[in-house]
Order: structure tokens, then C-alpha cells, then sequence
């Protein structure tokens, strides 16, 4: 963690530099992203910003939305960064003072695995003078010309990770040397000084047109398979986990943010394996969508668990890793809601359906049950045979239980309501959907801990600062899509 901070703020941040002679300078190759112009003809991934205040927006915004489950903030990093680098690299008025223009452009990206960073400076003598400071304190650099521009390398502390860095004119670069790299100390630089052409384009034209309507503060794409062989080059032992990835040939991302509202899409484009994962699709009941739309909770996993199964064994095999519990439980896909839960009266009323490979888990489990003969009565709930179940002082549940099916509701007419008329309809792979106004913030204690989830009161104390947030795993013609978004109260 403490590795990533510090990469994080010296990629906005910048180290220890001079400024230098310029040479003519590229055009932007993306409209409206200055900074792409340092791309390399060939990149394995790039992913731009308009702005750096754009770029910092998003990270913020996707800090806050993913942060909720770990239960921290973007406020929370910005301090430790500033802690261990003296200085805030999510701060707008933190970087202007160095000289970092945050109006200009920002751009991340790679010819192999390690990541260069570029930005846009408007005071290239305050930014030396910051980055002089730091050598004062203690950084010991190493530097050489490269390009006619002076390149200065330094160890991050306690790591196996280099970090190198040029100011040239009005631009600053920043390269983190990863171990698992394969590119020499400089050419990083100078396939990016001086680039060939945009042999990337077509790539950047994809991604563009994959955010699907979202206005993109971060933008771009990488691609899966050079990234891949780089990366499987100096970790042989991920070949079997890498190869599944093999269908993939382009993979675009999309993030945007405004302080309100945060929204992403990662697109992996599949091509002809779209179909075998949209064979995989279990259908859901009917009523399942319809009443997960206005739940203040609701998970679902559509895709089949033996057929995953089986697509991973070879990656698990390699990690003496296996699936078996899943011939105990026999779950082949899963769906739950909640509806309502009220912690005083210890009440609440939601539904699971299940699609199984066999029923004897949960046939034991009722089974386990004393006196049940004496306490159910048999129901039908569309076309499906089952049962209700009263137990006293604790809840009535419905049920039905067959070898290929389990599902269950507490609330009245509930599971009548999701079986419907006991058809099907095809959802998406998988799905999450929370609106936190719609419980109390006791409700969602009471949720958590009865899952033993830690923190609890943090993380509810940040889960109820949202409208409402989404996770989705769609097929999108030849495309895999997870989209997200969220809206801040």
C-alpha cells in the first residue's frame, strides 16, 4: 500500500528535475487530450485525462465509491501522501504550488508493463525548485542526458521499484521501473520525447466510442495481449491464469466524476467467445428484476458456477487452487433482494433464488429443522410446488425446493410476486444494486454484522452519504461490459 501512495502522488507530483532546451513539439493525437502527444507509436496501454483536475476528480470519486467497502476516503490518502511525500497529489492547490498546471493535460501509459506518467507544467521553475527541495531532504539521484533532456533515476526507499523523471520545457515525465519490466533505464523516454506516429489510434477511436454516453474525465484502452507477455515474460507461472484471458483482444476503459455523481465502463471486447458466455446466462424468475429495482438491496450472479468452473480449472490447477465446495452447496447461480429490515422490530422481508445442481445441502438443512411436518402447509407459487413454513417467534418463510431449483421469501406474497408466472427472463451476468437512504443507517449495521463484516460504523457512516450506487456485468454484442456508477446525497 505504502508503495502505491507513493507512486500515485509522483506520478501527478513529480521528482527532483531541470528544465531543458525543447525541441518542436508533437500535436495531440486525441482531441481535447493535449498530453496524448507523448505517446508512443506502439503503447500496450494508455489512459488520458483533459485536465489533471479532471484526472485528480476521478480518482477522488472512484476512491470514495470504492472505499465504502475497505471504509476509506480520498481524504484519508491525501493526508498520507502528504505525510510520506510532503505533499498532496489530489490537492488542486497543492500541485498548482509546485507548479503543476492543472488545467493542462495528463496522460498514463506503456510500452511493456511499467507505467509512464506526463503532465503539463505551468511553472516549470517552481516545480524545480520543489523538486530541489527534495533532494535536500535526502533523495539520492543518478542522472544522465538522454534527447538533449537531463533524466534523473532514483530507488523508492525500502522498494525494488525506480523511479526516473525529465522536465522538458513545459512538460514533466515520470517512469516507475517495475521489477516485473522489461524495458531498459531510457528508451521509455525517448520512443515518448520524440514519438513516431499514433499507430494507436484506431485503439483510442474504440475506447472513445465504448464509454457508450459517459463524458470521460479518464480515458483509454490497453491491450491484453502484449501487456500479457510482458508480464508473463518475468512471472512464468501466471501462463496458465494469462491464457484464459486469450479471447480478449482490446480492452477500453471509461471514468467520469463530478463531485456528485461518479460513473465507469470497463469494455473487454471477446469477439466470438461472447456467445459461449451468454450460453453460460441461467435465466432468472420473472419477478426477480422488477422488485430488485426498487429493493434497497439487490445482488445477482447469472452465469453459471460449473461452467466457471471449468473455465478456470487450468489457472487454479496451477495455483493448487479448486472449486470443490461447490458440489456440496450444488449452487449453479444465485439471486437475492432485500425489501425492508427493521432492527427494533427484528423484522424484515426479502427473497433467494438459487438454480442448483442438486438440492441435497439444502434438503438437509430443513431437515434440521425440528417439527417441521407440524409447522409448514403446502403453497404453489406459480407453477412451482412448495411450502410455508412458520416458526414461531422467528418468521414465516416460503420455499420451494426441487433438484434443480431453491428459492425462498419472507414477506407476504413475495415469492409469489418474484416467481410470477413462473417464466424466465435472461439478466445480466451479475449485478449489484444498493440504495442506502432506503434503510436506516441501524438497518445496515444490523445487515453487516450479521454478514461479519469489520468496521461496521465506518463503513455505514460512508455508505450513507449516497443515493445510490450500481454494479453491472453485461454482454454487449461482442463485448464484456462492467459498468458502475453512484450519486453522493
Amino acid at each position: 500500500m505504502r508503495i502505491a501512495l507513493v507512486a500515485c502522488a509522483l506520478a501527478l507530483a513529480g521528482c527532483p528535475g531541470t528544465k531543458t532546451a525543447s525541441h518542436s513539439t508533437p500535436p495531440a493525437v486525441a482531441k481535447g487530450f493535449p498530453a496524448t502527444r507523448w505517446v508512443p507509436a506502439n503503447p500496450t496501454y494508455v489512459l488520458a485525462s483533459p485536465t489533471v483536475r479532471e484526472a485528480q476528480r476521478s480518482l477522488r470519486d472512484v476512491i470514495d465509491s470504492l472505499g465504502v467497502i475497505a471504509g476509506v476516503e480520498a481524504g484519508e490518502i491525501s493526508r498520507e501522501l502528504g505525510r510520506l511525500i510532503a505533499v498532496d497529489p489530489l490537492s488542486p492547490d497543492a500541485l498548482v504550488n509546485m507548479g503543476i498546471d492543472i488545467e493542462g493535460g495528463f496522460v498514463v501509459f506503456s510500452e511493456d508493463v511499467s507505467p509512464t506518467f506526463v503532465a503539463h507544467l505551468s511553472a516549470p521553475d517552481a516545480a524545480a525548485a520543489f523538486f530541489d527541495r527534495q533532494r535536500e531532504r535526502g533523495l539520492v539521484t543518478q542522472s544522465v542526458i538522454v534527447d538533449g533532456t537531463e533524466l534523473f533515476t532514483a530507488a523508492l526507499p525500502g522498494t525494488t521499484v525506480k523511479v526516473s523523471w525529465a522536465i522538458a520545457a513545459d512538460w514533466l515525465w515520470v517512469h516507475f521501473a517495475l521489477p516485473i519490466g522489461n524495458e531498459d533505464a531510457t528508451s521509455w523516454f525517448t520512443s515518448s520525447h520524440r514519438p513516431e506516429g499514433p499507430g494507436w489510434s484506431k485503439d483510442w477511436q474504440w475506447a472513445s466510442k465504448a464509454s457508450d454516453g459517459l463524458k470521460p474525465a479518464l480515458v483509454g484502452f490497453l491491450d491484453p495481449k502484449d501487456l500479457i507477455a510482458s508480464f508473463t515474460r518475468k512471472v512464468p507461472d501466471a501462463i496458465a491464469c494469462a491464457r484464459l484471458l486469450d479471447p480478449v483482444s482490446r480492452v477500453a476503459i471509461a471514468i467520469e466524476g463530478d463531485g456528485k455523481h461518479a460513473a465507469g465502463r470497463l469494455t473487454l471486447e471477446i469477439g466470438a467467445a461472447a456467445s459461449s458466455v451468454t450460453a453460460a446466462i441461467l435465466p432468472q424468475p420473472e419477478g426477480f428484476g422488477a422488485i430488485a429495482a426498487k429493493a434497497p438491496l439487490a445482488a445477482q450472479w447469472n452465469v453459471d458456477l460449473l461452467t466457471l468452473r471449468a473455465w478456470l480449472q487450468p489457472c487454479l490447477a496451477s495455483i493448487d487452487g479448486d472449486l470443490k465446495f461447490l458440489d456440496r452447496y450444488g449452487v449453479r447461480s444465485a439471486r437475492a433482494v432485500l425489501v425492508a429490515l427493521d432492527p427494533d422490530q427484528k423484522t424484515g422481508e426479502g427473497a433467494v433464488a438459487l438454480d442448483l445442481a442438486h438440492k441435497r445441502y439444502f434438503a438437509s438443512k430443513l431437515d434440521d429443522v425440528p417439527a417441521r411436518s407440524l409447522m409448514e402447509r403446502r403453497r404453489t407459487f406459480g407453477p412451482h410446488k412448495g411450502h410455508s413454513l412458520s416458526v414461531p417467534f422467528v418468521a414465516s418463510v416460503d420455499y420451494v425446493l426441487t433438484d434443480s431449483l431453491a428459492m425462498a421469501g419472507v414477506g407476504d406474497g413475495l415469492l409469489a410476486r418474484v416467481v410470477g408466472s413462473g417464466a424466465t427472463v435472461r439478466g445480466p451476468l451479475a449485478a449489484i444494486d444498493v440504495v442506502p437512504p432506503a434503510l436506516s443507517a441501524d438497518a445496515w449495521k444490523m445487515l453487516l454484522s450479521a454478514l461479519d463484516v469489520g468496521r461496521v460504523d465506518r463503513i455505514v457512516d460512508r455508505l450513507m452519504r449516497w443515493r445510490d450506487g450500481h454494479v453491472m456485468l453485461t454482454i454487449e454484442g461482442s463485448s464484456l461490459v462492467l459498468s458502475a456508477g453512484g450519486n453522493r446525497r
